[in-house]
């Protein structure tokens, strides 16, 4: 064999030598990348799986009880009692002073929460807790009031005192929370959350 011939012969292996380790190297990158977006997937997918039991088992109320919360969830309850109209004699409609005002809670159980009306029929209760109360009002002479309220609600509550001994004055001022609504979508969410997550560890199988 000539030396042009060999020339051209060792030129040839050695492209087919480049080639071969730039394929091989090629094939590493790609291994490695793809390594990395099975692990971010199967790591994503844990989370979102995580995340979506975490969302089942969360109980809302536990939310709204917890002590970092605390001040958020208190309130003033300010009021004001006024006697009852009588439009026949024209009488009515003036300030009670010097009647108690209790808080029962939905057992209907006394609480620490209480109050006297001053001059101007007004009372105030602080640092009370936003759950359902019964604000009950019993004075002799005068029907019972029963009012069912959550503090903060309300910026003033404005309350009736009827004389006569008949059937208790009972009234349901509190509002929709909407806390079921809230509780589907959590759980809609969650669904979803782990349905994903699922689907992420069937990916990162294939």
């Amino acid at each position: 064999m000539s030396d042009e011939e060999d020339l051209v012969v060792r030129l040839d292996l050695d492209d087919e030598v480049e080639s071969a380790v730039f394929r091989e190297s090629s094939e590493d990158a790609l291994e490695w990348t793809l390594n990395v977006a099975i692990g971010l997937i199967v790591a994503g997918s844990l989370l979102g799986l995580w995340f979506g039991i975490l969302l089942f088992a969360a109980d809302p109320q536990d939310v709204l009880e917890n002590p970092l919360f605390a001040d958020e969830n208190t309130a003033t309850v300010n009021g004001q009692l006024l006697s009852a109209l009588d439009v026949e004699n024209n009488t009515g409609g003036d300030p009670v002073e010097g009647v108690r005002i209790i808080l029962l809670n939905m057992d209907d159980e006394p609480t620490s929460h209480s109050a006297f009306t001053d001059r101007d029929g007004r009372f105030s209760m602080e640092n009370v807790p936003q759950d359902s109360f019964i604000l009950k009002i019993s004075e002799e002479g005068h029907r019972v009031v029963r009012t069912t309220f959550i503090p903060g609600d309300q910026a003033v509550l404005s309350l009736t005192l009827t004389p006569g001994d008949g059937e208790p004055t009972e009234d349901d001022l509190r509002k929709d929370t909407h806390l079921e609504s809230a509780v589907l979508l959590a759980s809609i969410v969650a669904s979803l959350t782990i349905v994903s997550a699922l689907f992420g560890f069937v990916g990162a199988t294939e």
